[in-house]
Parts: structure tokens; C-alpha cells; sequence
């Protein structure tokens, strides 16, 4: 499969280092993405279970303490440890586990090592909008291989599919509240400030920052993963009269919010 999408856990590479933390927790925090899965109907994944089991003797904080010495050494070598931190920060997310104020903040510094745009406003997104109450989970806005592949022959006009491997915009959303439109960061990429007048980089229409400066500050970074669209990539959210998600999606989001069996 190699890589089958722009955005995070969309690689064979990130599916190994899921199955690397695997082996260190002693259980999986997704096993239909860790490439130790070999069944293509995994069995049924108790997230509420796995979520208790990071907070229990703060395992989660201390893993990734851990991870973020610079004497750790990774399972396989090929993997960065800056990386394993982002695939087990996403991958906890979407667990509900509570994650320490000080392993957000090293999460988000590590924004820039991500190779792409899409990569990078999703974990944005997400540091800025997890309710973090090792409740409710994050759901991600990346598609598998299988959903990508499925998304591919589809019409790029059919309602809430774009034909591409994101979900709606892309960015992920809380299992409490809907997802969004647009990819565009969350808060200015630069301070990370949250408000409604953020202007877009003219470039790629996904950056967003609060004011030139802050646009400038980050311009070093910015540039190596700034490439051109010639506009912003929006995806309608079809709803019903009560407010939800007419999709198949919904779904899915049903089950990361909710437990499920015992593993």
C-alpha cells in the first residue's frame, strides 16, 4: 500500500509505528490500523477500555516522556521519534485517554516535522479541538486504504465525497460536536490563536494566521510544505432536520463515542 493519502495515518510507515506501540503498551490503541492486523474484520475494539488503561498509572504520560527523550530508541530504527510521538498523540486522541497539558504543547511544537499541509492542520485541529475528559474521543478525519480505494471511483459531485482519501474537511472533529467544511487550521499556525478573523495564505488556502507577522514568523516553516491551490477544499455536511450526519459516517463516529466489547 505504501501511502494512500496526504494526511496522518495514511501510510504503511505510520501503520508500523501503531504496531511498534503496540508492542510497548502490551495491547493495541487501534488494531484496525496497526499493521500487526491481518484480518480484514478485526474484532470488536473496546475504546472506553483502552482510554482507562493509558490513564491508569499515568501510562500514557510516561510512554510518551519517554518517546520525547532523546535517547530514546525506537523499535525500528527507521522511524523518528517526533513521529512515533504525533501516531501515538493521534492515535490516544482517538482512544478519549487524557493526555498531560505539557505532551499537548510538545505535540503541537512538533507541527513543523510533518511533511505535508494536510498533516499539519490536522493535528492542529485536533490539539485545538479535543475535549481531552478521557471520555470523549477524537474522530479522525483521515480515511483508511480501504475507504480511500472505495472513494476513488466515486463522483467528486456526490454530496459530503469529494473522491479523495478525507472525510468531510479533512481536519477530524470531537465525537460531541459535527465536523466542519473546510481545511483550514483551527487557530493561527504561528501563536495559535483562536479567532473568527484569521486570514488564509494565498498559496495553499489552508494556513491561516492572525496577523502578518505571525505569518512571517512562520513563513520558514511554512514554505516547505506550501503548495498551491487554487482554492480551498470544502465538502459539504449534509444534515437532517435534527441535526445529524445523513451518512454512512455517522456510523462510525457513533462507535468511537460509544464502548464497545470487553478485548
Amino acid at each position: 500500500m505504501g501511502v494512500w493519502g496526504s494526511g496522518l495515518l495514511q501510510s504503511d510507515d505510520d501503520a508500523d509505528i501503531a504496531a511498534d506501540l503496540e508492542r510497548i503498551f502490551g495491547f493495541p490503541l487501534c488494531p484496525s490500523f496497526s499493521s500487526l492486523s491481518t484480518s480484514p474484520s478485526p474484532p470488536a475494539f473496546n475504546r472506553a477500555l483502552t482510554a482507562e488503561k493509558l490513564d491508569t498509572d499515568n501510562l500514557l504520560s510516561s510512554t510518551f516522556a519517554k518517546i520525547l527523550t532523546p535517547t530514546f530508541v525506537p523499535l525500528s530504527a527507521h522511524h523518528k521519534r517526533e513521529r512515533i510521538a504525533v501516531v501515538l498523540g493521534m492515535l490516544a486522541m482517538q482512544t478519549g485517554a487524557r493526555l498531560s497539558s505539557k505532551h499537548m504543547r510538545a505535540l503541537r511544537m512538533l507541527r513543523w516535522t510533518l511533511p505535508t499541509i494536510e498533516q499539519q492542520v490536522q493535528l492542529v485541529a485536533a490539539l485545538d479541538g479535543y475535549v481531552n475528559d478521557g471520555i470523549t474521543p477524537w474522530v479522525s478525519g483521515s480515511k483508511t486504504f480501504a475507504e480511500t480505494a472505495q472513494a476513488r471511483g466515486t463522483d467528486e459531485t456526490k454530496k459530503c465525497e469529494l473522491g479523495d482519501e478525507f472525510w468531510y474537511s479533512g481536519l477530524g472533529h470531537s465525537a460531541d460536536s459535527p465536523p466542519t467544511s473546510d481545511m483550514q487550521s483551527t487557530s493561527c499556525l504561528s501563536c495559535g490563536e483562536e479567532e473568527e478573523n484569521l486570514f488564509c495564505c494565498m498559496r495553499c488556502k489552508t494556513a491561516r494566521y492572525c496577523s502578518k507577522t505571525c505569518q512571517k514568523q512562520d513563513w520558514s516553516d511554512h514554505k516547505i510544505v506550501c503548495d498551491f491551490r487554487d482554492k480551498i477544499r470544502s465538502c459539504p455536511i449534509p444534515m437532517n432536520t435534527e441535526g445529524r450526519l445523513t451518512e454512512a459516517r455517522q456510523g462510525v463516529i457513533e462507535d468511537q463515542g460509544n464502548d464497545g466489547n470487553d478485548q
